[in-house]
């Protein structure tokens, strides 16, 4: 199990103008339009070309969300950005669309300052064509959700001026009755199938995998699952046994079927002053195992989490079914919009 506790936010807009997503380019220049607003709203180093310090970076909300590593080798991000599902090319001005963000444990912290920065890209613009009017919209709601008991919760209605500290949480507590159901329709050697949403890159001791390898899927989840866990949530490092014996189960699920394909993609980096490789697998794998019950738990849980490279991009945005169910985990963001709330709770906070 884990102690960690995340947050998924979903951020309903309307456009005010065209706003160019780019498909699945959605999620990166989202994720650079939430960089660029809160460096230059709440970080007095904004135009520091050197990694923040890590005195700067513990006072600092927004290099502590979105700066580079601090501490070499750990995972320093506490936030993912999901796209809208699926990602479009343009949003035509009038329509509506959604985001999701995801808080990881401490990171909740700094829900007020990603609240503002939120209504700030309305402002500037998301995408190309910024410098013309483009990329411009309304945040109208903001939701709370948990699509393991299927709670939610909104913070943000239209017309109000308060946002409720988000309550609903995604805690290890609701995966058990999750793995168990999907145990049961696994019995038997059953098969299971991975949603690769958004582009999932994995690397291996510096090897690239374009195929949708599940042992290197696994292990690379994992990891990420425990670094987290650690930073967070203040954990103690899995047992070598442990993840030694999950790992030989990992490795010996096979693939059966796929229509995962490889997208090539790139992204520009500021700080690297280049182009940075963005690419990776969508479209979906099935897999058979002789044993999924000792992978499942960490398999759901790792839906809320993401996987591989460049998740704060939007990239690693995956989900399970038990074919021929259809992939329900990140439903809350194919939604046009959420129906009212199962539950909201009076906990307000003024905005900024």
């Amino acid at each position: 199990m884990t102690t960690l506790q995340l947050t998924h936010l979903r951020f309903d807009c309307v456009a005010l103008s065209d706003v160019h997503l780019g498909g699945p380019y959605a999620g990166n220049n989202l994720r650079n339009a939430l960089a660029n607003v809160m460096l230059h709203a709440t970080c007095p180093e904004t135009h520091r070309r050197a990694a923040p310090t890590p005195e700067h970076a513990a006072t600092c909300p927004a290099c502590w969300l979105l700066a580079a590593e601090i501490d070499p080798g750990s995972v320093v991000r506490a936030y993912a950005v999901a796209p809208p599902l699926p990602a479009p090319q343009r949003v035509a001005d009038g329509e509506p669309f959604a985001f999701g963000l995801t808080l990881f444990g401490d990171g909740l912290q700094f829900f007020p300052y990603v609240v503002l920065a939120a209504a700030e890209m309305g402002r500037v613009g998301v995408g190309q064509g910024r410098r013309d009017g483009y990329g411009r919209f309304a945040l109208s709601a903001i939701w709370a959700f948990d699509p393991l008991t299927g709670r939610r919760e909104q913070l943000l209605a239209a017309s109000e001026t308060l946002v409720r500290v988000p309550q609903v949480l995604v805690t290890w507590s609701a995966v058990a009755p999750v793995a168990e159901q999907m145990a049961a329709r696994l019995s038997h050697g059953g098969d299971l199938a991975l949603h690769f949403l958004t582009p999932l890159r994995l690397v291996e001791d510096r090897q690239l995998f374009e195929v949708p390898d599940f042992g290197v899927f696994f292990q690379r989840l994992l990891l990420r699952i425990d670094d987290l866990g650690r930073q967070y949530a203040g954990e103690e490092r899995r047992d070598r046994e442990e993840v030694r014996a999950l790992q030989q189960l990992a490795d010996q699920v096979r693939l059966v079927k796929s229509d995962a394909r490889w997208l090539d993609l790139w992204s520009w980096s500021g700080r690297k002053q280049g182009k940075t490789p963005l690419g990776g697998l969508v479209g979906a794998a099935v897999y058979r195992a002789k044993e999924w019950g000792p992978l499942l738990p960490w398999l759901i849980w790792g839906q809320a989490v993401q996987a591989g490279k460049s998740t704060v991009k939007g990239n690693g945005v995956y989900a399970l079914a038990a074919p021929p169910a259809a992939p329900a985990y990140w439903d809350h963001l194919r939604a046009p919009s959420p129906l009212a709330p199962s539950q909201t709770l009076d906990n307000p906070a003024r905005r900024g």
